[in-house]
């Protein structure tokens, strides 16, 4: 049978444009042009449907990969999926995770039945600006993460502990271009507020992932559920979503016996913006064993942590008020606090943290998403 054979390196870039840790990689043998599936990371910017910096990373990522694959940009997109987060207030290192997958011939008596990383890609039909955060992009993206699934290989949904999407989000031009053809927007907010364009694409991402796991079923969905029924979301789904895209982009991590990855991937909800535990529970889920806190040896076994960080829709935290919803600022001081709470536990910066909308369907209320890869402990001698 085949199997699959995942890796992770991650790679703090010192621009937007910046690739020369994966031409390192290439140079060096670890990354193969044949074995690459997906780039994923954070970028420097605003993170905004207009974030330049975001869009500049684009564009030199998905050159570089032409280089690298040897075809035309127009054509990288069949090969290799690109989630691209931007915005890295506080403590966010820019940096890009490129992930590889190799497929193996096996026997079935040489797996050792315990489940290991696996990978699924997949892009969706063009999203049109009059389905972002309707139910058009909802049944969109659900199509697009059971193809990725089929991909990785999983047929249990419980296997799945991380699906991470980038989505169509509005701008001016494409609001103008729906209207033109005689079609309504959900919203003409184009920022990250309650009513904005970029929550709604988010959430009709995240709402898509919930749809096709069986998290929520399609019956419970419609146009005015969403950003209205926090008691719908999903607990895997990690979303983003750009003026610079058309498409939709999925890229799904579950573990598997059908693999021979040396990785496994847990993932946990935390309750509020200061539950430290929420984040070792990840830690845990994925493989690592402590009982307090991780040791050295332990975080030297972890090779990523992504993790939302999203507003609560309240101004209390354990009982207290909190004045972060007044701040005009608190869409780039959600993204920091939880980037401040992961480096805390992980003591590294090179975390991919997204967030900053106020309340989503990407986890319960008030609580966020922490999905953790760890290598498996080298036998000992």
């Amino acid at each position: 049978m085949k199997v699959q054979r995942v890796e992770m390196f991650v790679c703090p870039m010192a621009t937007p444009n910046d690739t020369s840790k994966l031409q390192a990689l290439a140079d060096s043998g670890a990354l193969k042009p044949e074995s690459l599936v997906a780039l994923a990371g954070k970028t420097e910017g605003t993170g905004f449907h207009d974030d330049w910096g975001r869009v500049l990373a684009d564009i030199a990522l998905r050159e570089w990969t032409g280089r690298f694959l040897g075809l035309p940009v127009s054509r990288v997109a069949e090969r290799v999926t690109f989630v691209l987060s931007g915005g890295c207030p506080g403590v966010i290192t820019p940096h890009i995770t490129a992930v590889t997958r190799e497929w193996e011939e096996v026997q079935e008596a040489g797996l050792d039945g315990k489940k290991h990383l696996v990978v699924g890609i997949a892009g969706s039909e063009p999203i049109l600006p009059e389905q972002v955060g309707r139910m058009g992009m909802i049944r969109t993206v659900a199509a697009a993460v059971r193809r990725a699934m089929a991909d990785a290989g999983v047929t249990d949904p419980k296997d799945v502990h991380l699906v991470m999407v980038k989505v169509p989000g509005l701008t001016t031009a494409s609001i103008k271009d729906a209207e033109s053809r005689g079609q309504t927007v959900v919203t003409r907010d184009l920022t990250f507020g309650p009513e904005g364009a970029g929550s709604y694409g988010n959430d009709g991402a995240a709402l898509g992932v919930a749809m096709a796991l069986g998290e929520v079923p399609e019956s419970a969905l419609s146009d005015g559920v969403v950003r209205r029924n926090w008691n719908l979301y999903s607990e895997v789904a990690m979303t983003s979503s750009g003026g610079e895209k058309r498409h939709g982009e999925v890229l799904l991590f579950a573990n598997s016996v059908r693999s021979r990855s040396r990785l496994r991937i847990g993932h946990a909800i935390t309750k509020d913006f200061i539950d430290a535990g929420g984040v070792r529970d990840a830690l845990r889920s994925a493989g690592l064993t402590f009982e307090h806190l991780p040791s050295e040896e332990d975080l030297s076994r972890l090779v990523h942590v992504f993790a939302k960080s999203v507003i609560p829709g309240t101004d209390e935290v354990r009982g207290q008020r909190i004045t972060l919803l007044d701040d005009h600022d608190a869409y780039q001081i959600g993204k920091a606090l939880g980037a401040m709470l992961v480096a805390s536990v992980t003591g590294r910066t090179t975390n991919y943290v997204s967030g900053g909308e106020r309340n989503s369907h990407q986890g319960p209320p008030g609580g966020n998403i922490i999905a953790a890869v760890v290598r498996e402990a080298a036998p000992r001698p």
